[in-house]
C-alpha cells in the first residue's frame, strides 16, 4: 500500500513529539505513532522519512509500514 496521493501532493509533515501529523490540507490531518522521540521528518517523493533521536531512520511508505533505513 501506499500514501493517498492527496498526502503526497500537500507534503507537510510535523512533528508532535512521538508522532508525526502528516497533513492533506491545510486543516486536516492523520496522525502517525512513531513510539519514540522524533527529530524531523520528510518527504522524499512518495515516502515519508522520520528522523528519530536515537539516530535511526525509518521510511514510512504509508501510515503504517515502514523500513529501516
Amino acid at each position: 500500500m501506499a500514501w493517498d496521493s492527496k498526502y503526497v501532493k500537500y507534503q507537510l509533515a510535523k512533528v508532535d513529539g512521538k508522532s508525526v501529523k502528516v497533513y492533506q490540507d491545510r486543516f486536516n490531518c492523520i496522525n502517525v505513532s512513531i513510539g519514540e522521540t522524533v527529530n524531523n521528518a520528510l518527504w522524499s517523493g512518495n515516502d515519508l522519512n522520520v528522523f528519530l533521536a536515537s539516530g535511526k531512520v525509518r521510511r514510512y511508505r504509508d501510515q503504517y509500514n515502514y523500513l529501516l533505513i
